[in-house]
């Protein structure tokens, strides 16, 4: 019964990523326009499915991709496939074409890494990092691609975006800043603009550790205190990669990536390039495979298999369900 539910289970993680622009209160620190209580987070299949899952089960949150019956949301990406209280995981890297596409209010596109820990299985014990790139016109004002953190130690009642609550911490020298605008950007066809980012666990501090470098080799920006978290201060127990997009039902979903299906190849589709994880003791290895995929309808966004630590995503949007 469990093993049946853990691919919805999985589904869970960009759940609670679209609640994050879901117009209700998700931070303490941040008050949306809705202030809807937490009983309203969880909706329909994705409810069921928690409510369902054994208190002891590690398989209770990591992907998720319903927020509320008024939001069409869709993912394309992979995540750990060895997951589970004895997972470890300390750190990702991988490098990633950034795009700007035109969205309206009720439109989000984002490329993303997802730095988990299940906790005890309850969502109030979800702990994850996001770092990643976004296009978010009500949060920003613009259609222009932001570099973006995200934290939580407890299923997003607390936690916040960027810098809009004490917990990263920017470095003095950073080359960028949580919420800044990216670019230039990539162009189909025409010169393709790179971001490489690196999230890993400081070994010394515990500290988790945010790179950034556009067309260059990152440097670090800021850190994640160990101290804000509970059990992502040990280490994470999923990491997970991809695109997601979300719109309001009134709307058609913007484009993932570049906006072509991944197919498409080099020069066309997004990427993600010399993808590894860290390890421990701060060293890296080439993602090769191992990694199970999550793709919500492959009609509208897909990811193609990982093949040499690289691997192309996305699609172009309009879709509905």
């Amino acid at each position: 019964f469990r093993l049946a539910l853990i691919p919805q289970a999985i589904a869970l993680c960009f759940f609670f990523h679209a609640l994050q622009i879901s117009g209700v209160r998700l931070f303490t620190a941040i008050q949306e326009e809705n202030n809807s209580p937490p009983e309203d987070f969880l909706h329909g299949s994705a409810k069921r499915i928690l409510t369902s899952l054994k208190s002891n089960s590690i398989e209770a949150t990591t992907f998720g991709q319903e927020s509320s019956s008024q939001d069409e949301a869709y993912t394309a990406g992979y995540y750990t496939s060895s997951r589970g209280p004895e997972a470890s995981y300390y750190g990702l890297h991988a490098t990633m074409d950034v795009y700007g596409h035109e969205l309206k209010h009720g439109q989000w596109s984002s490329t993303t890494f997802w730095v988990s820990h299940y906790g005890d299985s309850n969502k109030s014990s979800y702990n994850e990092i996001q770092v990643g790139w976004h296009i978010r016109p009500e949060r920003y004002g613009d259609s222009h691609p932001h570099f973006y953190t995200l934290w939580t130690r407890d299923g997003f009642e607390t936690g916040c975006y960027n810098m809009d609550c004490p917990g990263f911490v920017r470095v003095n020298d950073a080359v960028i800043a949580p919420g800044d605008a990216i670019h230039p950007v990539s162009h189909v066809p025409g010169p393709i603009q790179n971001i490489t980012l690196r999230v890993l666990k400081d070994k010394t501090s515990g500290d988790w550790w945010v790179y950034y470098g556009f067309n260059n080799i990152p440097t670090g920006v800021g850190y994640f205190p160990k101290s804000i978290f509970s059990y992502l201060a040990q280490k994470a127990n999923v990491m997970s990669f991809g695109g997601f997009v979300k719109s309001t039902k009134a709307l058609p979903t913007p484009p993932m990536g570049s906006g072509a299906f991944p197919n498409g190849g080099k020069g066309r589709a997004a990427s993600f390039t010399d993808l590894r994880f860290i390890n421990q003791d701060g060293n890296s290895s080439p993602i090769t495979g191992n990694l199970t995929p999550l793709v919500t309808d492959g009609k509208c966004h897909s990811i193609t298999p990982i093949d040499h630590a690289r691997c192309f995503y996305g699609g172009p949007g309009g879709c509905v369900r």
